[in-house]
């Protein structure tokens, strides 16, 4: 895992559901097309697809990036173009599918790459992975999920822990929370305490079905489980329905069943439960460290914030995965492929990565603290948790794609009584046997 070193204790344009970034001579628009292996002159342009959070410090850094290395190098011109998170992954796999995907896009790893590396939709990058080994900057854990027999095929830029509970410090103290829970049953007992205060326990945005999936379950049964259950699972040495997963879901349930959470918890998404708990619609919200830079980012000054762990078993393991990473074609032609790892190498670097920190990322590179950082409390607190904390397995990670689907959309049916705990557990079992 990367740590910190010395540290411990153009213009937008909204289209539609898309949002397009246009630098320079960059048009927005769908298509995915070879806008030319040389454009006019010498310059060598570049389709760039990236997933699309606006509001957030470390989406409006990397853009301002790639901004900069289009103003340092004429003979290479990206055209970036975003879609909103959420329909990001959606359509990705659909161009793939069909063959259509851009010269360099943002991809997640493991379960989830390796169908576009399968499909030889990309390019390895052995031939520059030195660039970040050689110096140290990147070691293997980093790089480990976006690697398959032997061959890289990302750069990741941040590390993604998915699941601390931020809670607004001011409420719990009105209600005699002087800490946060450190139990289950106590955590239990400050959501009956909120809920007679007529005030929503947590704030909920599952309609894209993954966030029960990463932020909820992926440690939530980490802690029942242990870190080898999924690959014994996929294995035939284990299964989802062992009583230990089974109880994980009953956690999701009984969360349910004592009303923690928004009733439009399955209505809003990710964006807007953040948006809940900034509003003091919800006392607490459970997110990745991404959460916390929305709520840094949009919290009023007033508000006082704090971050804990989900009390739960003894463990203390929290899900965490590599991301925020790129990776290239595999059809691109010479000129296009070297104007590609060029990008690569001038964007990945150092003080990219203390930039990231700078605006509150928990990042992929082994780098020391940057000078005169002002960081928030908030960050450097979630930074000593991320240390301290052994990780756990991301599901969508590591589960084949339509097993990850299953789980999610199970996962939804017990929030609306669809399904129980064992039948959810059973479902789920019978598309890893179908694999």
């Amino acid at each position: 895992m990367g740590l910190l070193n010395g540290l411990k204790g153009g213009k937008l344009f909204y289209t539609g559901a898309a949002m397009c970034m246009v630098t320079l001579l960059a048009a927005c628009g769908g298509s995915t097309e070879d806008t030319s292996g040389s454009g006019d002159g010498d310059v060598v342009e570049l389709s760039f697809w990236a997933s699309a959070n606006p509001d957030r410090d470390d989406f409006k850094l990397t853009m301002d990036r790639v901004e900069q290395f289009n103003a340092e190098h004429d003979d290479i011109q990206l055209n970036v173009e975003t879609t909103p998170h959420a329909d990001y992954r959606t359509r990705l796999n659909t161009q793939a599918a069909g063959g259509q995907l851009p010269d360099i896009f943002q991809v997640w790893p493991g379960a989830e790459l390796q169908p576009l590396v399968d499909g030889n939709a990309v390019g390895s990058l052995n031939n520059i992975v030195d660039n970040w080994t050689g110096n140290g900057l990147l070691n293997e854990d980093a790089l480990a999920d976006f690697t398959f027999n032997g061959e890289v095929y990302a750069i990741p830029s941040v590390q993604n822990p998915t699941s601390f509970v931020f809670y607004n410090v001011d409420m719990l103290e009105e209600l005699g929370y002087d800490e946060f829970p450190q139990t289950y049953d106590e955590f239990k007992e400050l959501i009956a305490d909120l809920r007679e205060e007529d005030t929503t326990p947590i704030a909920l945005g599952n309609s894209a079905s993954w966030v029960l999936q990463s932020v909820y379950i992926s440690t939530i049964a980490d802690r029942f489980t242990g870190n080898d259950f999924i690959p014994q699972v996929l294995d035939g040495e284990r299964s989802f329905t062992d009583p230990e997963f089974v109880e994980a879901l009953e956690v999701i349930e009984e969360l349910v069943e004592i009303e923690a959470f928004n009733e439009d918890l399955n209505t809003i998404d990710d964006n807007q439960m953040i948006e809940y708990f900034l509003q003091e619609r919800s006392a607490m919200v459970i997110d990745g460290n991404w959460g916390a830079i929305s709520i840094l980012t949009n919290k009023p000054d007033e508000m006082n914030v704090g971050i804990a762990p989900f009390p739960l078993g003894d463990s203390g393991t929290i899900s965490t995965v590599y991301g925020n990473s790129w990776s290239l074609n595999a059809d691109l032609s010479d000129e296009k492929r070297e104007a590609a790892e060029t990008f690569l190498k001038w964007m990945f670097n150092e003080d990219f990565y203390k930039d990231l920190i700078g605006v509150g990322r928990v990042v992929a590179a082994e780098v020391d603290m940057p000078e005169n950082a002002d960081l928030d409390p908030l960050f450097l607190d979630m930074l000593e948790l991320s240390q301290d904390a052994p990780p756990a397995p991301v599901y969508d990670a590591v589960l084949p794609q339509a097993v990850n689907n299953v789980l999610q959309n199970e996962l939804q049916a017990i929030t609306i009584g669809r399904s129980t705990p064992e039948e959810a557990a059973q479902n789920i079992q019978n598309t890893v046997d179908a694999q």
